[in-house]
């Protein structure tokens, strides 16, 4: 079949969207499907040459360039390369909130906002038989929404990674456009995917007629990666990746990893001690205030190809979950997934549903996220756990092209 694929993030460096797309995208072509992508072109320091090199010579790359939104990721990396400054005005609560009304004011549907005038100046010349976008941004069901209306594709399939309307992240002047806007998309659709069990069952429940087209999905790895054998090194590696934030916390873990290492100096003579290492982005003052501790080391965003090799020499992978009020699973634990490493799950309350979709894997030890609750007792007998497969890119894809309508 010749298939369009759209998305913003496909080519963004740091960016579990990105691994999830470039996993479908060479999973539709080793099925041999033809395929074209449209996305957005980011300054060069923020794109994956990696990613791009896993699907450039089979997958026609349609990139375009937004003006507004590279000039202010430009400016936003000179600033970061400068000496922090804390001024009134950079760190005043009043000033940000206003910055944030305006954002979600004039940015609508995202940040990209521009890509769909943009895109309307070069549409596709050609009709294809499957649409496919996939959010994040949102901006690409825009995109295809035009795209549809113009019968340039022959049926039209969505992915969400989240819902729109109920995203936690969600600003609240946004939220009534969103829900709006959601439903229309949602109804023009063949077929809606959500890459979460959890979301999938709320987003049925909440658009009862239109239940029979909602599918699982589910979230692709972008490969299998085998590791050195555990407990190697003279330390435990620990290792967290993606960003770290007011919903996914672990400063619990932290302080359970110094209390567990004090142990080993001052009872466990001759115990290997822990090692945290942070791949992923942490805003400045938490940066430092994790740096200051002693066996946590925060090591900032690196490209795709060096976290696989991250991966195979750590010995625990750290997930945590979005908190209580999210149905939604980080992608990073699916790219575990495709590891044999062992998984140490931290979820906010054993009970939800979240929790109880990850405890049914069988594949994490899961524990709640509390200081009291945290524990390391597996690592007296810890060996490699089994890849799951069904959450590879070959399975993912099966379920996308089951043509049920």
């Amino acid at each position: 079949m010749k298939i369009l694929y759209v998305s913003s993030l496909v080519l963004r460096k740091a960016s579990s969207a990105s691994i999830r797309n470039i996993s479908l995208i060479r999973a539709l072509i080793d099925e041999g499907h033809q395929v074209d992508v449209l996305t957005v072109k980011y300054p060069n320091h923020l794109e994956d040459d990696y990613l791009k090199s896993l699907i450039s010579s089979k997958a026609k790359i349609i990139q375009t360039e937004l003006p507004i939104l590279n000039k202010y990721l430009n400016t936003k990396n000179e600033d970061t390369n400068k000496p922090k400054s804390y001024s009134f005005f950079r760190s005043n609560k009043f000033y940000d909130a206003i910055k944030n009304i305006a954002k979600a004011l004039y940015f609508f549907p995202d940040t990209d906002k521009e890509w769909l005038k943009q895109q309307k100046k070069s549409m596709p010349d050609t009709v294809y038989d499957i649409l496919i976008t996939s959010s994040d941004t949102k901006t690409s069901h825009f995109i295809g929404e035009y795209i549809n209306r113009h019968n340039l594709c022959k049926k039209w399939y969505q992915i969400w990674g989240d819902p729109w309307k109920d995203d936690i992240n969600l600003h609240p002047l946004s939220k009534y456009r969103a829900g709006f806007k959601e439903a229309s998309l949602l109804l023009k659709a063949n077929l809606v995917f959500y890459v979460s069990a959890a979301t999938t069952h709320l987003m049925k429940k909440k658009f009862g007629k239109i239940v029979d087209k909602i599918r699982l999905l589910g979230r692709s790895y972008l490969t299998e990666i085998i590791g050195r054998p555990l407990g190697n090194e003279e330390e435990w590696v620990f290792t967290y990746t993606g960003s770290i934030n007011s919903n996914r916390n672990i400063s619990a873990l932290v302080q359970c990893i110094e209390r567990y290492n004090d142990m080993a100096d001052n009872q466990l003579k001759g115990a290997k001690k822990i090692r945290l290492d942070i791949w992923g982005h942490l805003d400045n003052e938490l940066s430092i205030e994790l740096s200051s501790k002693q066996n946590i080391h925060v090591k900032g965003t690196v490209d795709t190809s060096k976290i696989m090799n991250i991966y195979a020499n750590s010995d625990i992978l750290v997930f945590s979950d979005n908190g209580t009020n999210s149905s939604q699973i980080p992608g990073k634990l699916f790219d575990y997934y495709g590891t044999d490493r062992p998984i140490l799950a931290l979820v906010s309350d054993l009970n939800s549903k979240v929790a109880q979709i990850i405890i049914s894997e069988k594949r994490c030890i899961v524990q709640e996220n509390n200081i009291k609750k945290i524990n390391f007792d597996f690592l007296s007998d810890i060996g490699p756990r089994d890849i799951l497969e069904q959450y590879s890119g070959r399975s993912v894809v099966k379920r996308l092209m089951e043509d049920k309508i």
